[in-house]
């Protein structure tokens, strides 16, 4: 469930009665929505998406998951069901059933999204004992001893050792001297790490050989592959240090999550050292009913964080001159990391200041639509709603006031 809106979707379909098939379609629907929405380098493709619309295993496991979610919620009534496309043609008028709180939720939801979506985070708290886990493990819970989890991590570019032990001995060194002289927001002793992570890349090597069959079974692992592993492990390494056992997939969909809530953030783009830098974006005091959420949030947050621009840009690849420009991504995951704000203030103040909405600021920025180079998968551009419609912007250039140009779009 990739999507926390997805729940949002399903709810308001079991609440108008829909079956089973017809909440498969609205998820199915976001779903093509918000691809559509994201796409920031034109690849969204409507034939292909309509093509799929047509086939009955088109989001057939996410209906399920997202269904079961709601009923472990208490939102939805518990009911047994399809457990393949199969199975749910043969029960075409399966309906479910909202229960109060459920009705209580969709309410709050249609009056003030806001609300709905602390009211959401609430529940999720309560219902995964890891999400509670993983704020306390980012800094957001009073009981924290941290303000942030950052896992060293080693492009399969930084360097070239000769073969793939080499690599991850490389590696594992690499790991163990981070944690001993940084302050990483967790530790461990060297031989835990070093034993954890050569078991999590050992076992996973043996399941890569089973899986492609015997005639693949010595088929050299890629370094590219060693490196996901790699990271693979020290997130799990890094989370059960830090009092949250937690393996990779679980840890990739809490940090979703969280930071659609206006939780957390996480970049893999940080100056500095190769690293996954996870951080509170919000303070989350209380539990149950008395739960509240302190963001980072508004004027005071976006100013900050435009105050911190010139700096940062001065300090990217070195620069001494102005004409150049950069991806927006690359200055807002360092903003957002020195500030401790989310992805989405920094684009509503990046927003505000291209307007003219901060004063006093001193620069100014100018946005181009031309691309930078690849977006990585884990960030995304500036979208901006204009008087013309949606105009995407990659990269940005900053100068002073005090130069006459014209930099707004």
């Amino acid at each position: 469930m990739q999507h926390l809106t997805y729940l949002v979707v399903a709810a308001e379909a079991v609440e108008a009665g829909e079956p089973f098939d017809k909440i498969r379609l609205a998820l199915f629907d976001r779903a093509r929505s918000h691809a559509q929405k994201s796409d920031g380098n034109g690849s969204f493709d409507a034939e292909k998406w309509e093509e799929q619309r047509h086939t009955p295993k088109a989001h057939f496991r996410n209906t399920v998951v997202v269904l079961k979610e709601l009923m472990r919620l208490g939102w939805v009534e518990r009911h047994d069901l399809p457990s393949t496309p199969s199975s749910a043609r043969a029960h075409p008028d399966l309906r479910l059933n909202l229960t109060p709180a459920g009705y209580d939720w969709v309410g709050l939801i249609a009056r003030d999204p806001l609300d709905g979506f602390d009211a959401l985070a609430t529940a999720l708290i309560g219902a995964h004992p890891q999400f509670e886990g993983f704020l306390r493990a980012i800094g957001a819970r009073p009981n924290s001893t941290t303000t942030h989890l950052t896992i060293p991590l080693m492009r399969p570019d930084e360097t070239a050792p000769p073969n793939n032990a080499d690599y991850l001995s490389r590696y594992v060194s690499h790991l163990v001297e981070r944690v001993s002289s940084d302050d990483l927001g967790w530790s461990a002793a060297p031989e835990l790490i070093e034993g954890a992570v050569r078991d999590y890349v050992s076992r996973a090597e043996v399941r890569d050989a089973q899986r492609a069959g015997a005639t693949e079974a010595k088929k050299v692992v890629s370094r590219r592959r060693l490196a996901t592993l790699c990271e693979e492990a020290a997130v799990r390494t890094a989370f059960t240090a830090a009092g949250c056992p937690l393996d990779y997939v679980s840890h990739e969909l809490l940090r979703r999550w969280t930071r659609f809530l206006g939780l957390a953030n996480f970049s893999y783009y940080v100056p500095g050292p190769s690293a996954l830098r996870l951080w509170k974006t919000a303070d989350v005091i209380g539990s149950g009913t008395t739960t509240r959420f302190r963001r980072t949030v508004g004027d005071e947050a976006r100013r900050s964080a435009m105050e911190a621009v010139p700096a940062i840009w001065r300090a990217a690849e070195h620069l001494t001159s102005q004409e150049v420009f950069l991806p927006v991504w690359r200055i807002r995951a360092a903003v957002c990391w020195e500030q401790r704000i989310s992805d989405n203030e920094f684009d509503a103040a990046l927003t505000s200041a291209v307007r003219g909405e901060i004063p006093g600021l001193g620069f100014r920025v100018h946005l181009d639509g031309a691309s930078g180079g690849r977006t990585p998968r884990s960030t995304k551009p500036l979208i901006l709603a204009t008087a013309s419609g949606r105009r995407v912007y990659h990269v940005m250039r900053v100068y002073t006031t005090d130069r006459n140009e014209e930099g707004s779009p």
